[in-house]
């Protein structure tokens, strides 16, 4: 009965004419149609957003018929996107941010000023929107500006994943994308982690909990394992193959959480943007359907163009460190046969734990997981391999005949290997990783350390990789 009260009262609300507006306003509709390639759609709350389909942009209306969470595709026939997410994460109380709302956003709130303010200083209006757990953030350049040549010219080639996309879309989806706008995808990847160092720079001065990237577990804290993640991990997957919440859609993500936690009342939200209200504002009801209705009246959901920003964030990316790491890490040609091979038959092997040989023996699903990506990167690093070197490794592994299924399908291995090591390696050439929770009581807290009888010291460990980033 409270599941289909939930749905009448979602479909009343998608009923409104205004929110329709904003919402087909956040696909890109303006005069024409939306300019998002496609939609994907939630319908249930056991669904994941990994296996959402995608579905036809004619869709629309339906979709909204049938109470469904909305997503609008990365890919744009006019526009670059540029996004970033904010979340809470806490795997050991999955409900903690559903059951107290206002503690979990106080703990957000030093985050998010510190990337409106990194925004701000860029020149980067990115369109703020509340989701259950944080926020997204989302900006626009259109495809035919300087700003996106731009994008593409740092690009230090086509991706992978380009030539393969006729393979990932289906017969229906009849849009075209260039070599210049998967370059300039490639470059915004780039970009964003970029944005994710300066915001993790200025963030970690006052969060009260740990600031991580990509949704990397952490150690216990007086809360469970809780942190904030700066997420730009779409950018290790094909722009095909990634979509974002559509604001003023529905967000139903809490109801199979709380319900498996025992609620007998779960209350519908929206993703509604953010202006400028006070926390207390924010946190007394901003994500209610009612005030979503009342806020789509006042708030156009248009996703702002930022195209005069970008060159000001491409010139002091091109001067930082991190710019440095990535053209000499794309100075290694990607690709070369027998990485892994080496590494299993060579002296370092042996002396490996097998909290680092494990995952790379057994890489399903483990070596997908950022927090032993991240340490295995680390360990890798402090024994003298280069991360385009670990980065071959770990394609290798995801290449292999290890039950993979169909989970290359949608994406390019190559792709996802150099995108993960790379942000890890990034993070501790810049500085910004210094390995303090690089040891053995870390590890097992994250459940990275598989148990075993062992007689290795990850903070020794630690200290060779340190001596590694030594200029």
């Amino acid at each position: 009965m409270a599941d289909q009260n939930n749905q009448n009262k979602l479909t009343d609300y998608y009923r409104d004419p205004w929110v329709r507006q904003r919402i087909r306003e956040y696909c890109g509709e303006t005069a024409s149609a939306p300019t998002c390639v496609y939609l994907s759609a939630l319908h249930g709350d056991h669904e994941t957003w990994d296996r959402a389909p995608r579905i036809p942009v004619e869709a629309l209306e339906s979709l909204l018929a049938e109470g469904a969470d909305v997503a609008r595709s990365m890919w744009d026939r006019s526009n670059m996107l540029i996004h970033l997410d904010l979340d809470y994460q806490n795997i050991d109380l999955r409900d903690e941010p559903y059951r107290h709302p206002a503690e979990m956003f106080t703990k957000l709130e030093p985050i998010y000023r510190a990337t409106t303010s990194v925004l701000h200083r860029l020149g980067l209006p990115l369109l703020p929107i509340i989701t259950g757990r944080g926020y997204h953030f989302t900006g626009r350049v259109p495809l035919d500006s300087d700003a996106t040549r731009r994008l593409a010219s740092i690009a230090p080639e086509t991706p992978s994943w380009f030539s393969t996309l006729s393979d990932r879309c289906p017969s229906w989806l009849a849009a075209e994308m260039s070599s210049t706008q998967a370059r300039a995808y490639m470059g915004t990847g780039l970009i964003v982690e970029f944005l994710a160092h300066r915001i993790l720079k200025r963030a970690r001065r006052r969060a009260p909990i740990p600031v991580v990237l990509n949704g990397t577990v952490v150690g216990t804290g007086r809360v469970g394992r809780e942190c904030v993640s700066i997420d730009v991990s779409y950018a290790g997957d094909p722009l095909d193959a990634r979509h974002v919440r559509v604001a003023y859609s529905s967000y139903q993500k809490h109801s199979s959480v709380l319900r498996a936690t025992g609620a007998s009342r779960v209350v519908p939200m929206a993703a509604v943007p953010r202006r400028h209200e006070s926390l207390p504002a924010l946190i007394s009801g901003q994500r209610g359907l009612r005030h979503a209705t009342r806020s789509a009246r006042q708030r156009p959901a248009v996703i702002p163009e930022v195209a005069d920003g970008v060159p000001r964030v491409l010139d002091a990316y091109e001067s930082s460190r991190l710019a440095q790491f990535h053209r000499r890490f794309y100075a290694t040609p990607p690709g070369r046969p027998g990485q892994f091979e080496a590494l299993a038959g060579s002296r370092q092997w042996r002396s490996l734990p097998d909290c680092v040989t494990g995952p790379l023996l057994e890489p399903n699903d483990r070596l997908l997981q950022p927090a032993i990506i991240q340490h295995v990167t680390r360990a890798l690093m402090a024994e003298g391999l280069a991360p385009r070197e670990i980065a071959d490794i770990v394609q290798a592994r995801y290449a292999a005949d290890c039950n993979w299924g169909d989970r290359w399908m949608a994406r390019d291995a190559r792709t996802r290997a150099e995108f993960d090591v790379r942000v890890f390696a990034g993070l501790l050439v810049a500085g910004l990783d210094r390995g303090l929770d690089f040891n053995c009581r870390s590890a097992q807290e994250k459940a990275v350390c598989p148990g075993t009888p062992c007689r290795c010291d990850l903070r020794v460990v630690r200290q060779r990789l340190l001596w590694t980033l030594v200029p």
